[in-house]
């Protein structure tokens, strides 16, 4: 659902897995008359005008890739008829929703858009975490220009979400406090963040803007043997050790079909692996306690939330 923006990469991907027996018919919706003859066209996938026409589609999986408000009242529509459905990041607008989404969904697949964690040079870093040692701090930076598509959240929940899922997912490691600055050039919401965060025995700073007129995406990895290093703009990884710098030839593949992939595996009750709830609420607390902190000025603890 929703073709514009992030949706039209989904859609093309949705057509690719039509060769792997994951996928028979591609649906497209959207509001929009001009994409929908476009989607038609360019990947053969089934119209749909607006989401009235939607809540009845008779499909085996779903994935929302509308503006973050509407993310909780659109997947609602397929989760509470038991269809598994695949949310955009963020997973909804606000901690609240995403709970109320979780409970429609019972035990229906559900799971969200962290396609970073799909990516070789992350499934690298994950695999090999040993050489590291023991971890100590991680800081993620993330910039780019303001972004063409509706500005219905802050940049922490649009670009730090992703690295703070990252070390989640890398480390094992859930943070515990977090005390943010940062504020808004223009609008009601933050367009630059600097987020500290304590975790137990370690740190992680992240770094999230949309004003530096370049698209930089970094996260460090470090340990008291050794650093980590991915860089997402040139899909580089690096290895900083005792003995120098190690670069590990990757073959790479586009996460993004990586991930709906393995969605669409789940969905079909064939295994896949999908971001488990736990860490889709832990992230959600995680941003609204940043951004409440950017407000406040004060530390923020996750279990407050």
């Amino acid at each position: 659902m929703g073709i514009g923006g992030w949706g039209k990469n989904h859609l093309r991907v949705a057509a690719l897995l039509k060769g792997e027996d994951l996928v028979d018919v591609v649906y497209a919706v959207d509001i929009d008359e001009g994409r929908l003859r476009w989607a038609e066209k360019t990947y053969g996938a089934v119209p749909i005008m607006g989401v009235e026409n939607a809540a009845n589609l008779d499909v085996d999986a779903a994935i929302v890739a509308t503006p973050t408000t509407l993310h909780a009242a659109h997947a609602s529509l397929f989760l509470s008829r038991g269809i598994p459905t695949l949310v955009e990041k963020p997973f909804a607008a606000t901690l609240q929703e995403a709970y109320q989404l979780l409970d429609a969904a019972g035990r229906t697949v559900v799971t969200t858009g962290y396609l970073l964690r799909f990516h070789q040079g992350v499934r690298y870093v994950k695999n090999n975490l040993q050489k590291l040692g023991r971890f100590l701090t991680a800081y993620g930076k993330r910039t780019s220009r303001w972004p063409l598509r509706p500005g219905d959240v802050g940049v922490v929940k649009d670009l730090a979400i992703h690295d703070i899922d990252l070390v989640t997912y890398i480390t094992g490691r859930r943070a515990s406090a977090v005390y943010a600055s940062g504020g808004s050039t223009r609008g009601t919401r933050e367009d630059h963040a600097q987020i500290f965060a304590q975790y137990d025995g370690a740190s992680a700073l992240y770094e999230a803007n949309w004003l530096t007129p370049y698209r930089f995406r970094k996260i460090e990895i470090t340990g008291d043997q050794g650093i980590f290093a991915v860089d997402f703009a040139t899909d580089d990884v690096y290895f900083y050790g005792e003995e120098g710098v190690y670069r590990p030839r990757l073959e790479m593949a586009e996460p993004l079909l990586l991930q709906d992939r393995e969605f669409l595996r789940a969905a079909s009750g064939r295994g896949g692996e999908v971001v488990d709830r736990g860490d889709i609420l832990y992230t959600m607390k995680f941003c609204e306690a940043a951004v409440s902190s950017i407000k406040t000025g004060k530390v923020v603890h996750l279990e407050e939330l």
